[in-house]
C-alpha cells in the first residue's frame, strides 16, 4: 500500500511540476509584442548586427553554367554508413 501512495504522490508532483513548466514557458505572447523582438533586441545590444549579403551566383539562369549530376558511386560497405549500428523500433 505504501508503494501505491509513494507512486501516486510522485504522478501528482509530476503533474504540477509539468503544468508550472508549461504556464512559465509556453504562454504565449503578450498582444502586440513580436516574439523575436525581444531577441533581436538584445542581440543589438550586446553589439551583434546581420551579415550583409553578396549575391554570388548569377541573376538568370540562362547566364549560368549548365549543371551536371554527380556521378554515384559504389555503395559503401553496411557496416560503414552513419547510423548502421542503430536499431530503432516503434
Amino acid at each position: 500500500m505504501q508503494v501505491n501512495a509513494t507512486i501516486i504522490a510522485a504522478q501528482q508532483a509530476a503533474r504540477e511540476a509539468r503544468d508550472r513548466f508549461q504556464t512559465s514557458h509556453l504562454t504565449p505572447a503578450a498582444p502586440g509584442v513580436v516574439q523575436g523582438a525581444a531577441f533581436t533586441a538584445a542581440l543589438e545590444k550586446e553589439g551583434f548586427a546581420p551579415l550583409t549579403l553578396k549575391q554570388t551566383a548569377p541573376a538568370s539562369a540562362s547566364q549560368a553554367p549548365p549543371r551536371t549530376a554527380p556521378q554515384a558511386g559504389p555503395d559503401a560497405a553496411p557496416l560503414s554508413r552513419p547510423g548502421s549500428w542503430l536499431d530503432i523500433k516503434v
